[in-house]
């Protein structure tokens, strides 16, 4: 089975060994969170034999996903969150439904 670990930390850099050592098949990180740094951890997560991908809160532009989609290394997942992060029991956000239409 594919399993993708969705990182909510501040620096994602850290845990990139530990979950390809563990065995995830993909790793997920915040671009809100990895704007300087973004192409060395994409680089370094497939190092370790997994898939990049990259989420975006409600309020971040969906342009801003865009330099990681075509990337000479891109990630390989775009995870669009339809939620604001951290809280429990928020109504889906139906408005987030024109960022996954934008491709």
């Amino acid at each position: 089975a594919y399993l993708d670990c969705h990182l909510m930390v501040t620096n994602p850099s850290d845990y990139v060994e530990a979950f390809g050592k563990a065995g995830a098949s993909g790793f997920t990180f915040h671009i809100e969170v990895a704007r300087d740094n973004w192409k060395e951890l994409i680089q370094n997560i497939k190092a370790k034999g997994m898939r990049p991908g990259v989420s975006l809160k409600p309020g971040t532009p969906v342009e801003d996903v865009f330099p990681l989609v075509e990337a000479e290394t891109p990630v390989e997942l775009v995870l669009v969150m339809t939620v604001e992060p951290g809280f429990g029991g928020q109504k889906f956000m139906p408005e987030m439904m024109d960022k996954v239409c934008v491709r």
